[in-house]
């Protein structure tokens, strides 16, 4: 790898981990803040999902743009904008104006522009970086973000010993802008790139984007397995994780940041594994093992009598998630044109993001009437379920 392109990689992996141990502090505040207030678990999971709303509605469109657009000017213009929004919730808490609706139109507004940038930061390392090296890559930028949340909520628990929740949306706002600074360091090399014709219109990609996924159909079912099995996943992950340490288990604040940490250590060893002795396993395989980890670790949360059961099993959850994550980049950055990477990568924060929005409010609906733990149980087996009928898809298991 060239000495230039190590120089981008470390300056994207050390602006993606500021950004992160930010978003860490952020979801832990957010998602607090409001069943704190509330004590209801409807209207937490309703405002989760205002946060991951945007990633449904706007994320194809934000594919586009990065497949116009230069992808480095996307993920500045994301950055300020998401420095400036969240810099207003603090205030409305000072003021006494935390009111949950408040709250969440913020938080869409925040995560509208934050659709933004994870189809321009996927489709920009395929430009620095060469496709024999993509798996490793992938698997060093995404320790930044484990680090992250690692550190972060690690940092928030113990900050909240001292300090009001609050002040974690004001560090927040720092990690953006401090992040914005390290990625100005960063040299764009000249890629190719379609420019946009007069006659190019914004909804005719998106369905250019689809006709692709239509034309490599391998692909596209590894896409529609993952909306599938973030049904599954991410509202429990989001919603349910505050519910079963504040309501079932009878945790503190400082409790559910330390759970979010060691999901991040879980992570942080996934990748490390990855990397080191998993990188010669074919993307495909590696995605569906993944899965079912995932899944199966979800599912034991049903046994949970006490925040130290959680706090173990959350470590071991966490281990799977790299292996999804990164086998699953590597195969659309190997296996779809540079020009189709941004409205792929979009479809992919759709499928994950966008998809949280519907699961946390199902999640918040379901831990209405049915107990925390036997929707972990439920959704575990669900999503295990997907590994194993990735299985029977053709094609998908040889992906390299």
């Amino acid at each position: 790898m060239a000495s230039a392109s190590k120089k981008n990689i470390a300056f994207l992996w050390a602006a993606q981990g500021i950004t992160a141990a930010g978003d860490a502090m952020y979801q832990i505040a957010l998602v607090w803040l409001i069943l704190d207030v509330t004590g209801s678990s409807l209207i937490t999971g309703l405002v989760a999902m205002s946060a991951y709303l945007p990633a449904l509605l706007f994320g194809l469109w934000a594919g586009v743009f990065s497949d116009r657009y230069p992808r480095m000017t996307i993920m500045v213009l994301s950055q300020v904008s998401q420095a400036l929004t969240v810099a207003v919730i603090p205030v409305l808490i000072w003021n006494g104006w935390s009111h949950s609706l408040l709250i969440g139109c913020l938080a869409f507004l925040r995560a509208s522009f934050g659709t933004l940038f994870p189809p321009a930061l996927n489709a920009f390392v395929p430009e620095i970086v060469s496709g024999d090296r993509l798996v490793k890559t992938n698997s060093i930028l995404s320790t930044s973000s484990q680090l992250a949340y690692l550190i972060g909520p690690a940092l928030a628990g113990s900050l909240l010993k001292f300090i009001s929740i609050s002040w974690l949306f004001v560090l927040d706002g720092v990690s953006f802008l401090a992040a914005l600074g390290i990625l100005l360091f960063i040299r764009a090399p000249k890629y190719p790139r379609r420019i946009p014709s007069k006659e190019s219109r914004s909804f005719r990609d998106i369905l250019q984007g689809f006709a692709y996924l239509k034309s490599h159909s391998t692909v596209g079912y590894m896409l529609f397995l993952t909306v599938i099995n973030n049904v599954f996943i991410m509202g429990p992950a989001i919603v349910g994780t505050p519910i079963l340490v504040k309501q079932a288990l009878h945790g503190t604040a400082t409790d559910y940041a330390y759970v979010e940490a060691l999901m991040a250590l879980g992570m942080l060893i996934g990748s490390g594994l990855v990397y080191q002795f998993l990188h010669f396993v074919r993307s495909g395989r590696l995605l569906l093992i993944g899965m079912i980890l995932d899944g199966l670790t979800y599912a034991l949360f049903f046994l949970a009598q006490s925040v130290t059961f959680v706090m173990v099993m959350i470590v071991i959850h966490g281990i799977g998630i790299p292996l999804i994550v990164i086998s699953r980049t590597a195969i659309i950055q190997k296996h779809v044109e540079n020009a189709y990477h941004g409205r792929l990568f979009s479809m992919v924060h759709l499928s994950v993001v966008g998809v949280t929005a519907l699961s946390s409010a199902l999640t918040g609906i379901f831990a209405g009437f049915i107990e925390i733990r036997l929707i972990y149980l439920g959704i575990g087996l669900g999503a295990a379920a997907c590994g194993f009928i990735g299985a029977f898809i053709p094609g998908l298991q040889d992906l390299d």
